[in-house]
């Protein structure tokens, strides 16, 4: 299942997840502008974030390459 997603997919996805995150975020601050305390929006907003990072961290953590002794 891990090579299920190529990097350009994983990359595509965490972008789209921040973009998500900070719409999210204003959405809220909106939100708080208008009297609520405290919503939901920004922990779904974290969330996203998460989400973005644990996708971007995929592409870098491919398979190590074994080195010859000789290099």
């Amino acid at each position: 299942m891990s090579g299920f997603l190529t990097d350009k997919i994983r990359l595509g996805i965490g972008f789209i997840l921040i973009a998500v995150a900070i719409g999210l975020f204003v959405y809220g601050w909106m939100e708080r502008s208008v009297g609520s305390p405290f919503n939901q929006i920004w922990m779904l907003a974290i969330f996203s974030l998460l989400g973005a990072m644990v996708q971007l961290q995929k592409i870098g953590g491919g398979q190590k390459r074994s080195r010859k002794k000789g290099e």
